[in-house]
């Protein structure tokens, strides 16, 4: 008997199982996985460090290698590579293939927080995963008649919160050409005749600038928190800033520096059809849905 004739022998059974398979088809329709990117894993640690203006030679030295020979231990790793700028180092970590990502990260970062006490104090270091949860999915541009600095405040402190309670969003990135800076610039020849250094004025700006608890008393069976405030609520109480004590007198900020809003320097520009604007990348989280989010 041919193929044809059995499934006429057997035409009821032919008949269940087609409606069977025809209903684990619908429901499988709805259920299934869809995504815009197949997900992907690669077996890499990147890790990111900046160090303001260093010089690259001296961030080779004092950040790459340290970072490079910390990686090197981590079991399952293949290579490193680095690739060290002014200010900034990057440094790969490419490890054999079928090694448990997750808990190279962990065993990376372990070995990361042993050496951090050895790299310059003011280093910022980030180390992550080289997936495409890394990538932003979504991007957009917050324009309008506002100052950059005002629309980076907007975007960071209203539209990022917003953004970072979606569920699968991961990081939250704002960048902009200017973000808001007070600057504190000293005039040289005040400075001599007034025998300080630059040093001297930081160091009052920043043990000033403080709040902190100074002592507690009881009340009503209670113990209440004492708080010296020493925070600026305005830019001209900065120059009110007391530095030194010298023949009786008291030198302020203002008598050696005229303090004023700022922006740092900039190394990037966006701008939008209107003028100034302020770009906004949304990256998911790894393991999550781009359609969802």
């Amino acid at each position: 008997m041919n193929l044809i004739g059995l499934a006429g022998h057997h035409s009821r059974a032919v008949i269940l199982l087609t409606a069977l398979l025809t209903t684990a088809g619908a429901i499988a329709s709805v259920s299934l996985p869809s995504s815009i990117y197949p997900p992907l894993e690669f077996p890499r640690i990147a890790v990111i460090a900046h160090v303001g203006t260093t010089p690259g030679k001296t961030m080779a030295l004092t950040v790459a290698r340290p970072i490079e020979q910390a990686l090197m231990e981590v079991p399952g790793v293949r290579r490193v590579r680095s690739r060290t700028f002014r200010g900034a180092s990057q440094i790969f970590a490419q490890f054999q293939a079928g090694t448990d990502m997750v808990l190279a990260l962990q065993q990376a970062s372990s070995l990361l927080a042993e050496v951090r006490p050895d790299l310059p104090p003011e280093t910022d270091l980030r180390i992550e995963r080289l997936t495409p949860a890394a990538f932003p999915i979504y991007s957009l541009n917050l324009s309008g008649k506002l100052s950059s600095a005002d629309l980076y405040e907007f975007a960071y402190y209203i539209a990022r919160p917003a953004l970072a309670r979606v569920p699968g969003v991961g990081r939250v990135e704002v960048q902009a050409s200017d973000t808001r800076e007070i600057e504190v610039v000293v005039d040289p020849a005040k400075m001599l005749a007034a025998k300080l250094t630059v040093d001297d004025v930081a160091a009052a700006l920043k043990g000033t600038n403080l709040l902190q608890p100074i002592g507690r008393f009881p009340e009503n069976d209670q113990f209440h928190l004492v708080l010296a405030n020493g925070l600026w609520e305005r830019v001209d109480q900065i120059g009110q800033t007391p530095v030194v004590v010298k023949d009786g007198a008291v030198v302020h900020v203002s008598d050696l520096a005229t303090v004023t809003q700022g922006s740092p320097d900039r190394n990037m520009l966006v701008v939008g059809e209107s003028g100034n604007a302020t770009s906004i990348n949304v990256s998911q989280q790894i393991g999550a849905n781009i359609l969802s989010i």
